[in-house]
């Protein structure tokens, strides 16, 4: 191995423990949250260049304290902006932290409106990147269908069909995972029958 894919990997290794450790609340005995998030960024920016993926998602997980544990939108925004600026149009390494992302808003701070956002881009990233048939879309689709069931059902429907269709096409019958899926579909149809009833 390469000394340069060495730095790669240790820096793709640094930033998901950062990720991890934001995501959960959970400072290290090295520092505060906001400290091992600019540590990593410094060592990205150092080791690699300000050009280089790892220091977008260095970036990213800036801008994820800053949503996550500091509420503060605006500067959360001003850094994912600063990551997608480094990417361009290759944008794919951000989707696994706006993934994240949604689903922290909507298990952890049980606020399924604002894991949309990231869980969008997400999706969006991820059908510009990846193959039509990618396992990846269908997680981060379920997860995208669960934050909207409460205000936009028949998307979430339309989600999970879809994630549906790519587990089919690439998992074999009988799966635990399409199990699940169309179990969650069925719950959702169900849902939106309630809906529609209770709005007649």
């Amino acid at each position: 191995m390469s000394a340069d894919q060495t730095l790669i990997e240790h820096a793709n290794a640094e930033n998901d423990w950062v990720r991890a450790r934001i995501l959960k609340r959970d400072p290290p005995v090295e520092g505060s949250l906001l400290k091992i998030a600019e540590r990593a960024r410094d060592m990205a920016a150092n080791s690699l260049g300000t050009g280089h993926p790892a220091y977008a998602v260095a970036l990213q997980n800036l801008g994820l304290y800053y949503d996550a544990a500091e509420n503060d939108s605006a500067k959360a925004n001003e850094l994912f902006a600063k990551a997608r600026a480094v990417l361009k149009d290759d944008d794919l390494p951000l989707a696994y932290g706006f993934y994240w992302l949604g689903v922290f808003h909507h298990l952890t701070s049980r606020d399924a409106r604002r894991a949309q956002a990231p869980l969008g881009e997400a999706l969006a990233i991820q059908r510009r990147g990846l193959g039509s048939d990618d396992p990846r879309l269908a997680d981060t689709m379920i997860a995208l269908a669960h934050a909207k069931r409460e205000t936009e059902i028949h998307a979430a429907i339309a989600l999970m069909e879809e994630a549906l269709r790519i587990q089919r096409a690439r998992i074999a019958p009988g799966d635990p995972a399409i199990l699940d899926t169309e179990n969650r579909l069925a719950i959702l149809h169900a849902l939106a029958r309630m809906q529609a009833q209770d709005g007649g």
